[in-house]
């Protein structure tokens, strides 16, 4: 099964740590799950969708594969039941920043007995409103582990990694990501500088200068 260079990405973005379930949500056709599934067999994976007819199709599938640590559900992603006493990792990509951050607090928030006893990470790919889900993760007391720029279909994407066990804060425009020899690299940075010198406000003017301090 071919992944798209972002999904690869997320993928390989996945720590060699052992989580007890790994949960791939807004999973459209499940395809990195199905991934995730066949890398981390000792995993139980969760595909969640609020659409019925992807889950309808992923369960399908998954009575087909070899491998049986797979279970698809049909559910708000921002509603789902992580399991006391497990350490959990979740992926949500593919979706606006606003309502990625909306997802991400309801579930830290929903389990805040879980996140004293357990780890609980992210692996993040948001749409837009990058900086907002970056102050916002801070803001939920979330920690970086990684952080990459991927470029997809001539789109560039961020994919971000946190945990609550990581006491490494998140800069709103990434710092580790960086590497100015890659002109991917140095083709995102134009982009995003070029973007912020277009807006008027306070918050552009701030971004627009921790972009151009970026060597």
């Amino acid at each position: 099964m071919n992944l798209s260079a972002r999904l690869t990405n997320i993928c390989q973005a996945i720590q060699p740590y052992h989580y007890d379930h790994i949960w791939d949500c807004c999973c459209d056709h499940g395809y990195l799950g199905q991934r995730i599934m066949a890398e981390h067999p000792s995993s139980q994976v969760h595909f969640v969708d609020v659409v019925q007819h992807l889950i309808d199709e992923i369960e399908i599938r998954l009575a087909s594969v070899p491998q049986k640590n797979g279970l698809a559900q049909c559910s708000d992603v921002a509603m789902i039941n992580l399991h006391e006493g497990k350490d959990h990792l979740v992926i949500i990509a593919g979706v606006g920043g606003d309502l990625l951050l909306e997802m991400v607090r309801s579930i830290v928030s929903r389990h805040s007995s879980l996140m004293k006893t357990n780890r609980l990470d992210f692996i993040l790919c948001p749409v837009r409103q990058l900086h907002k889900v970056r102050q916002g993760l801070n803001d939920l007391k979330l920690g970086l582990i990684s952080e990459k720029i991927v470029q997809d279909n001539k789109l560039f994407y961020e994919i971000i990694q946190v945990s609550n066990q990581s006491p490494v804060s998140i800069s709103l425009v990434g710092e580790t990501m960086w590497d100015l020899s890659n002109s991917e690299h140095i083709a995102y940075r134009n982009i995003m500088i070029e973007h912020y010198q277009k807006q008027p406000s306070h918050q552009a003017k701030l971004l627009l200068g921790l972009y151009e301090k970026i060597k």
